[in-house]
């Protein structure tokens, strides 16, 4: 995975995660991909402890993984649908 900040034609923050086929793998196989709040600051951006990249069929399968992963706060993870 690579993960840079670059800026948008208008001038605005952009964040770039950029999966290989190897972290596509693995993401199906149940491994999520994390930046950690270390390389954020490396990178510039904004103050978040991590980012977490995860796979899932539906978006159902995307929330149940959060919830069953140990990834989050309990009780933080709601209907992220957009």
């Amino acid at each position: 995975m690579i993960a840079g900040s670059l800026t948008s034609r208008t001038g605005g923050p952009v964040l770039l995660l950029g999966l290989t086929g190897e972290n596509v793998t693995r993401l199906v196989s149940g491994e999520p991909g994390t930046v950690t709040a270390a390389r954020m600051r490396e990178l510039g951006l904004p103050e978040i402890d991590v980012i977490i990249v995860c796979y899932g069929r539906t978006d159902e399968d995307l929330l149940a993984e959060l919830i069953a992963g140990d990834y989050v706060s309990p009780g933080t993870v709601t209907d992220l649908r957009q």
